[in-house]
């Protein structure tokens, strides 16, 4: 899972500056379509 997690990460930070910014989040939303029905944050 912490593989995944990491390469997901490296493939969303477009600049690769170690952070990703709004912009780099939007650009990989808009490459999966099912993000925002399956995203789900549990406090």
């Amino acid at each position: 899972m912490d593989q995944l997690i990491q390469n997901i990460l490296e493939e969303s930070d477009i600049d690769k500056d170690g952070t990703i910014n709004l912009s780099e989040f939007q650009h990989v939303i808009s490459r999966s379509p099912d993000f925002s029905s399956s995203f789900k944050i549990v406090l």
